[in-house]
Order: C-alpha cells, then structure tokens, then sequence
C-alpha cells in the first residue's frame, strides 16, 4: 500500500539531466515519498504494459537505489504484482538488474543484461483466473525473459513507475538520472486494452520526506498519443538519511564472510511504503 497524498503542486522548468520547480499552474495531483509516474484505478486490471529506457545515473559517495517499474495493483492494497529493473548507484558506478515481484513474495532477480540507455518492454497478463505471464524484454540486446505464475491479485489499479527504496524501512538516498522515457503505457480495463489517457490516469509527484517537502521526482503530461511520458529528476537535494550507512552495516555484520566472497547486493522492494528486502545473488 503507497502513502499517497492529494495537494496543489506545481508545474516544472525541464534542463537536460535535472530540472527544477516553478509554478505555472495549480493542478490536483497525488504526492508520495516513493513513488513518481502514473497509476490508474477505474475499474478491474488484467494486464499492463509499457517500456522504458533505462537512465543514466550520477554517482556519489553515497549508496542511492532507484527502480522502474510496471504493475498491477499496490496502489491502494497490499497486494502487487510487479516487473522492472532497479538501479544502484555509488562512487564506483552504477549496477541494473532486471526483477519480478509477487507481494508479499520477494523479489526475484531475473537473468537479463541491461544497461543505460537500453530499451526495456514489460508486459504483465493474466491468462486465466490468478495464472499470469511476466514478459521483461530488453529490445536493445534481443533478449527476453518469459515466465507464467500464480498469483491472486485484487485487480484494483495499474502503475508506471520510477520509484525511490527504502532499506529497513528508511528511505535510502535518490540518485540523479537522466529523464526515464516510457512509452506504450497500456492496461487491460474491465477486459478492454486501453491507452493511459484513457482510464482516467493519476499522476504520482515523489517528494521529500523533509519539512518543505520539495518535489524529487515529477512526471511530464502525457503525450499526444496517450501512452507516453517522461519521469524527471529535480534538482533538489533529498533529505539526509542513515539508509546508506544501514545498507554498509548489513553487508559487514549480516553477510558471513563466504557470501561476501560469492555473491553481490541486491536491494528489491517489500511494499511500496513499509520497505525494503535485501536479496544476495550470485555475480
């Protein structure tokens, strides 16, 4: 379930790489802490689809972890059913991994190579009652990965999203990236495939956990053909949080010493506000 908030925001002035806020306008919009993109919720969700191509990231000395997502309920309940690639990012570079997701399920991480600048399809349907396939593919290596599960989903809404982690429950650092660019952002609505503008779309402002609660994220209008927008980093900086430091104590204190040697960091998401589940996969 998102922590999801209704106010008055304002418009955005875009640059290349960040952007920063001024108002234009008074629109109705949703703000939440995690979340920046689109969701839909006007009726019963049986499929979503939509690609992206994957961001730069700017580096830093700090541990920051970003996703992007399609999925099919969470919005407003504790169910979700999720695909996409996370992003990591600190001085030594940055580091995607595909994923899919079965709340309360763990993440799973999925053998597919990305990187930035590649194109990346996602498409979640369900065949039959609670059997569902998940298609992640990456259109610039030719590569797919393709599974059937089971799932009971509550059907309730549909999401495209760029979403900041949280580790333990605390909000880990966002990093800087270039404008994430969906396209073909599609639902199965009560058994028809809409476009986004089509189902009356929400759009989600990702906002600091600060006092003045500065927009870190924000999503562009969709574009004339219905399915397509751009989720951009502000130029504020996000509120200083130990969740960098706490992800640093997991790996020295949590992690026997074979495992260090074996396997890498994999940070996937528990609930969209509760936090996050930290994975350890082989390299």
């Amino acid at each position: 379930m998102n922590n999801i908030k209704k106010v008055v925001c304002a418009g955005i002035l875009l640059s290349f790489f960040m952007i920063s806020t001024k108002a234009f306008a008074d629109v109705i919009q949703n703000t939440s802490t995690n979340w920046s993109g689109y969701a839909v919720q006007q009726g019963l969700y049986t499929g979503a689809s939509g690609t992206f191509i994957m961001p730069e990231l700017s580096y830093s000395t700090a541990l920051a972890s970003n996703a992007t997502w399609v999925g099919i309920g969470g919005r407003t309940s504790e169910d979700l059913i999720q695909a996409g690639v996370y992003e990591i990012a600190n001085s030594d570079g940055a580091t995607y991994q595909a994923w899919y997701e079965l709340l309360p399920n763990d993440s799973t991480p999925v053998n597919l190579i990305v990187h930035p600048k590649d194109s990346i399809s996602i498409a979640i349907i369900e065949t039959s009652t609670d059997m569902w396939n998940i298609v992640i593919t990456n259109n610039t290596t030719k590569q797919q990965f393709a599974k059937t599960v089971q799932y009971h989903s509550s059907h309730s809404s549909a999401e495209w999203i760029q979403e900041r982690a949280q580790v333990n429950g605390v909000l880990a650092p966002l990093s800087g990236f270039t404008p994430v660019v969906f396209t073909g952002a599609t639902a199965v609505q009560d058994g028809q495939r809409l476009p986004l503008t089509q189902m009356n779309p929400q759009m989600i402002n990702l906002l600091d956990t600060g006092a003045d609660k500065v927009a870190l994220a924000v999503p562009s209008p969709i574009n004339t053909d219905g399915t397509s927008f751009n989720v951009f980093r502000t130029s504020a900086v996000a509120t200083a949080t130990p969740a960098a430091s706490t992800i640093q104590q997991m790996q020295l204190t949590d992690i026997p010493p074979y495992l260090l040697r074996r396997t890498g960091l994999d940070i996937f998401p528990l609930l969209p506000n509760v936090g996050w589940i930290i994975h350890y996969f082989p390299q």
